[in-house]
């Protein structure tokens, strides 16, 4: 099979396994995307940015980071990678850094009211129930899915 096709149908395979939870299958998939791309390759980026999300979302964030630090390298700074790595961090209890990576986030319009919610995660974590509120209140203003979580500073 030509190398292009194979890394298609790698990728393909990853994400039939991924809609249909068969994670470790997933996450064996894209490591094989890793090992037949190199740095450079979008699918090298794209395979370490699934496996950080992979992780993320099993509740593994420490096994996340490396990865999704590593997307956020080979793509120049995507802010999708800059928000995961927010979120990984936050969830490491890393709020000073998460807030660091999250900034990174806020520029662009498609994830500006995530990386508010997760700054305001990121404040709450350092005791900053004020700042977490107003941080909350501006992403519930630009996405309602994030009401709750302004009502929940709404004494602050």
């Amino acid at each position: 099979m030509h190398r292009d096709a194979r890394i298609r149908s790698l990728l393909a395979s990853a994400e039939r396994h991924t809609a249909a939870g068969r994670f470790a299958r997933a996450v064996h998939a894209y490591r094989r995307v890793l090992q037949v791309t190199a740095p450079g390759d979008f699918a090298h980026e794209l395979a370490h940015a699934r496996l950080g999300d992979l992780h993320l979302g099993q509740g593994r964030p420490a096994l996340a980071l490396p990865h999704l630090r590593r997307a956020l390298a080979l793509s120049d700074g995507e802010p999708e990678y800059a928000l995961m790595i927010g979120r990984a961090l936050n969830a490491l209890r890393r709020g000073d850094e998460a807030a660091l990576s999250l900034f990174d986030a806020l520029p662009s319009p498609f994830h500006a009211a995530d990386a508010l919610a997760e700054l305001a995660h990121a404040a709450a974590l350092r005791g900053d129930r004020s700042a977490a509120g107003t941080l909350a209140r501006r992403a519930a203003e630009r996405d309602p899915r994030w009401r709750a979580t302004a009502r929940q500073y709404a004494d602050a």
